[in-house]
């Protein structure tokens, strides 16, 4: 194998210049590798070297889950290629709290350039499951994607409404409803899969997920299965983390469907995707307003004028709750306390934003 195609095939991978300039003068590429899969203490690491599979080390087995590698770390290798040497930076990584241990959280995938969402047009469709989708892909620094799949079930008129209404959720969020199983879905996807490009699909049970890798594999590399009439739910099919070089040059993970989808700190995350709350709350008359029943709330007064929907407020109230008892990674400041104050157990006065705000105590005579 020639330079030229062991250069092709780290680029295939993803290789960037992100992660060649760390290495150091004595290390090379020809002792890097991408992970692609993890089973247990297992990992199987592709690079120039084509795959080779090794043991975690036993350092790594017993440190913070953010250290250990998951699939699509780049590691460097040992000179034998038997063992890891060190993790390099990584560029990006998805992160959820761990089902397990709420302490802790679990790493889903890194160095992702692209997150394709996936929900069905079913029962599955959730408005706010994908809103929290969409903080943590944010979070992690991907673009986000989504992708309404089984579009050939549904009444056509439900699928334009929910690809509507999916689009409100974050500013320029691509929405596309796809059959998965149909060979122009590849074609619709294209703009996220070119050479070295790196996507990871995530989504609950059943929602085609390994149909979709397997449409843009262009054949069967994942077993797929059916789901329940009754409310749509689907049974893991997938069971680990993998990832696939497509014949377009991308590369493509396939994560097991997530039952249940617990934020870790990502409060950035979440103001990102609820900017247009955050904008009108700077706009409401009390500093500690909660958005209920307060007069000159501006976020109620969007309600009222249709311009934004309970359900989006209830949700961003809910998020921003869940945040606040995990705790973040930083100190709040005044500012953020303002913008996301606690809900009062009692009842009490609101006080009225003074001067410093960007609305003055006093309100003007209208004219």
């Amino acid at each position: 194998m020639d330079d030229t195609q062991k250069n092709t095939i780290l680029s295939t991978l993803g290789w960037s210049d992100h992660f060649s300039q760390q290495l150091s003068e004595d290390e090379s590429t020809e002792h890097v590798g991408r992970v692609c899969s993890i089973h247990a203490v297992l990992m199987n690491v592709w690079g120039e070297f084509g795959k080779v599979q090794m043991p975690l080390p036993g350092n790594w087995l017993g440190g913070k889950a953010e250290a250990k590698p998951t699939v699509g770390d780049w590691l460097v290798l040992d000179k034998n290629k038997q063992y890891p040497v060190r993790m390099l930076e990584r560029k990006t990584v998805f992160v959820r709290r761990s089902p397990q241990n709420e302490k802790t959280v679990q790493l889903v995938a890194a160095n992702l350039d692209t997150v394709f969402i996936v929900s069905s047009l079913n029962h599955d469709f959730s408005l706010s499951r994908l809103e929290r989708y969409l903080a943590l892909a944010i979070q992690c620094g991907a673009e986000p994607v989504i992708i309404l799949t089984k579009a050939d079930e549904a009444d056509q008129s439900f699928v334009k409404s929910c690809v509507a209404d999916a689009k409100q959720l974050y500013k320029n969020v691509p929405v596309i409803a796809v059959d998965g199983r149909e060979d122009n879905t590849a074609t619709l996807l294209k703009n996220w899969c070119s050479h070295g490009h790196s996507i990871a699909l995530v989504g609950s049970s059943g929602v085609g997920k390994s149909t979709l890798i397997n449409t843009m594999m262009k054949e069967e590399v994942t077993l797929t299965g059916a789901i329940r009439d009754i409310d749509s739910k689907g049974r893991h099919t997938t069971s680990s983390r993998t990832l696939y070089v497509m014949p377009c040059g991308g590369t493509i993970m396939d994560v097991p469907g997530f039952r249940e989808l617990q934020l870790p700190a990502c409060e950035d995350g979440v103001k990102k995707v609820f900017h247009d709350i955050q904008e009108l709350i700077e706009k409401c008359a009390f500093i500690d307003c909660q958005h209920d029943q307060e007069p000159d709330c501006a976020v109620q007064q969007a309600i009222a004028a249709g311009v934004l929907t309970q359900r989006r407020v209830d949700n961003y109230h809910k998020l921003i709750e869940e945040q606040a008892r995990t705790g973040t990674e930083r100190t709040y400041t005044k500012r953020q306390e303002r913008q996301m104050p606690p809900r009062p157990k009692t009842g009490g006065k609101p006080k009225r934003r003074t001067g410093g705000g960007k609305k003055s105590g006093k309100k003007k005579k209208k004219k």
